[in-house]
């Protein structure tokens, strides 16, 4: 008798570590994309100074909350463009850095939807030698789904859009040279706007 109920017990235990084992934790999305938009327009001369699309690549990095498929969320998205400055194309790399979350939309059937949103920072660095970096305030929203292929495993698909604030006046991509100071851009906005396609795996921990 002792036996029979000592191995009820442990098979209840398997069972419920099996089902603990399928409640991931945390979760590392890398994706890759594309993303459009994002202009600058000229103090002095009101012309824009649009931002090329460009090829994205990013990584996110999710901590599960409560019980409903919530998660905080740590983001990451890269794109490498460039901009027509006056004097000729400048090539520029767009950075987001950003600290959110997503929350579920529906988790019923074989797609899941969620909405996501963030904030932090955005980085513009030049190339070139002398050109100096810009780091501006920014925030997103998103909304995705998710596909799952395991309880650890599923594809995601996420439409982001990035607002960017920016101080009117602000030069951007500036260098010194010989003791003065040299400026490709002067934006005479007031924000920034891209909007960008992702796709990526979610593996779960």
């Amino acid at each position: 008798m002792i036996t029979r109920i000592v191995i009820l017990c442990l098979a209840v235990l398997g069972v419920t570590a099996a089902e603990a084992s399928e409640d991931t934790l945390f979760q590392v999305v890398p994706q890759v994309g594309v993303r459009v938009g994002g202009s600058l327009e000229e103090a002095d001369s009101g012309v824009s100074r649009d931002l090329q699309e460009g090829a994205t690549f990013g990584l996110a990095l999710e901590l599960r909350y409560g019980r409903d498929d919530g998660w905080l969320q740590l983001w990451y998205s890269h794109q490498g463009s460039e901009v027509q400055a006056a004097d000729g194309p400048l090539d520029v790399d767009v950075d987001y850095l950003h600290i959110g979350g997503t929350a579920p939309i529906s988790s019923e059937g074989r797609v899941h939807s969620y909405v996501s949103a963030g904030i932090g920072a955005t980085r513009f660095a030049p190339a070139g030698p002398g050109l100096s970096n810009q780091t501006r305030f920014s925030g997103s929203l998103g909304l995705g789904i998710s596909v799952p292929f395991s309880p650890r495993v599923a594809l995601r698909v996420e439409a982001r859009g990035y607002l960017t604030l920016v101080d009117t006046d602000t030069s951007f991509f500036c260098r010194t040279d010989n003791g003065e100071g040299a400026c490709a851009i002067v934006a005479s906005g007031s924000s920034l706007f891209q909007a960008e396609l992702t796709a990526g795996i979610a593996f779960g921990f």
